[in-house]
């Protein structure tokens, strides 16, 4: 078969040129360089979208800096459970006012959740106050801190990627919750530091997922609220770890996305025939 250019497609005799397909040549260039770069960035969605991250690790920070207080007596079990219930229902009232379906079904099965959850957790707080007390303090700090950076790293922050794992990341905050309880004086302390971890590594995490879903303006705010009373109480503890606090806000919020923009141009994956097929399940 001659084409009107006068080049032959050749499928088995041998062809005087390189390519076996020679009039398609530049259409399968063309078509492959829209392929390259397909996700386009822009600077201040992106800095936006990277609140998630600055969330999370103000959270974790907010933690440490409650088990910090409580084990230095500055705050009292009591407090910090009461501070908990209130959480809990400015949660709620959060909540509604998104909009977002919350019916007399809903409200049953997680107050039954959440009396589970109270009743086991007073329970095992005695074991868990006793559980590392063969282990040096050194160790568990390492441990916590080696947990809590697993928790950083595997957290869904949005983006479908194999690095993502949602079980392994609570896992990590959970295990290094139970690590520094055990550190603490009582078994109330204990179970306070247990009750805090599982109010901020699982109903705040996924409030501050529903809040990015429904309203941006808002999603902002509490990035705001979050990095404002992350300073408020690192500044009582230590100047220094105030001021890194600081810089690394800056560098996830602000230089980290305008990095990410710069490095597009670098990107060179391409889809195609060539890529194993996947199988849709849905109907």
């Amino acid at each position: 078969m001659i084409s009107a250019s006068g080049r032959q497609k050749v499928l088995y005799s041998i062809s005087e040129t390189n390519d076996e397909s020679t009039d398609d040549i530049y259409d399968y260039m063309h078509i492959n360089n829209e392929l390259i770069n397909t996700c386009k960035h822009k600077y201040w969605p992106t800095v936006f979208d990277s609140g998630l991250i600055t969330q999370q690790v103000s959270s974790v920070i907010f933690f440490v800096v409650i088990f910090i207080y409580l084990d230095n007596k500055t705050l009292e079990p009591g407090d910090v459970l009461y501070g908990n219930a209130l959480l809990i229902l400015l949660g709620l009232c959060f909540y509604r006012w998104l909009n977002l379906p919350f019916g007399v079904r809903l409200w049953k099965d997680n107050l039954k959740t959440l009396s589970a959850f109270i009743l086991f957790g007073f329970m095992v707080s005695p074991v868990i106050a006793t559980l590392t007390k063969t282990i040096s303090t050194d160790t568990i700090y390492a441990m916590s801190t080696i947990m809590m950076l697993a928790h950083l790293i595997f957290y869904d922050y949005g983006c479908e990627t194999a690095m993502v794992q949602k079980a392994l990341s609570f896992s990590a905050a959970l295990f290094s919750a139970v690590c520094l309880a055990s550190r603490l004086a009582t078994s109330l302390h204990t179970f306070t530091m247990v009750s805090c971890a599982v109010l901020i590594f699982t109903v705040g995490s996924e409030l501050r997922k529903l809040v990015k879903a429904e309203s941006l303006k808002t999603f902002i705010f509490l990035t705001i609220i979050h990095v404002i009373l992350c300073i408020i109480f690192l500044s009582r503890l230590s100047f220094i770890h105030c001021f890194l606090y600081g810089i690394s806000v800056l560098l996830l919020t602000f230089i980290c996305p305008k990095w990410l923009i710069s490095l597009q141009k670098y990107k060179t994956s391409m889809r195609g025939p060539w890529d194993e097929a996947e199988i849709s399940l849905d109907k």
